[in-house]
């Protein structure tokens, strides 16, 4: 196995056992058994449980921000299909991604911890920018009021990411209504 599989290995085992057990109870040595390899390895690849802690946060950004990258590639210039095709995007990964799931709320929880508020500060400011750019190309279009807030619009609809997990988690029916996605965009834009 190689060094870039190995990573993956590490990071894909520890975000398993973080969200099973939470920062606090995970030791490194059941990390390093999660992921099949010696407590000393790990500290090869990662110098303290917080920093594997924070890169398997980075690593499910990364995920995520892939996603919304394609999906911008596809639909281009059209602002209102592309804040639905990200938040469909988000539901069906935190549906697909259990384990990732049970960490973004962990995240969410932990923001006392200066280093966690830090990532997730920025993830979420990323995602608020983005989404304030596309609901201000939606509002020149016409297609939404022009009196809206784009700023507070943005925060409603990142913060609905946080709404997606929970409903998922706590498996409310609603989230597996075909027509879901539009009630929750009709929800959050009007």
């Amino acid at each position: 196995m190689d060094r870039g599989e190995r990573y993956n290995q590490i990071i894909l085992s520890s975000i398993d056992v973080f969200s099973r057990t939470n920062y606090e109870k995970a030791t490194t040595a059941m990390l390093a058994e999660e992921a099949g390899i010696a407590e000393g390895t790990l500290y090869k690849y990662f110098p303290s449980k917080k920093e594997l802690f924070l890169e398997c946060f980075r690593y499910i950004a990364g995920q995520l921000i892939d996603r919304y990258n394609l999906l911008y590639e596809d639909v281009g210039e059209q602002s209102l299909v592309s804040l639905k095709g990200v938040a469909k995007s988000y539901l069906d990964f935190v549906k697909e991604n259990p384990s990732m799931r049970k960490f973004l709320a962990f995240m969410l929880n932990n923001s006392f911890d200066e280093d966690f508020a830090r990532e997730m500060e920025e993830f979420l400011n990323l995602n608020i920018r983005a989404a304030e750019g596309l609901l201000k190309g939606a509002m020149r279009m016409g297609e939404l009021k022009k009196n809206m807030d784009p700023h507070i619009m943005a925060w409603f609809f990142v913060g609905g990411y946080f709404t997606l997990i929970l409903m998922t988690e706590m498996e409310e029916d609603a989230v597996q209504d075909p027509g879901f996605l539009d009630k929750y965009m009709s929800a959050i834009l009007e």
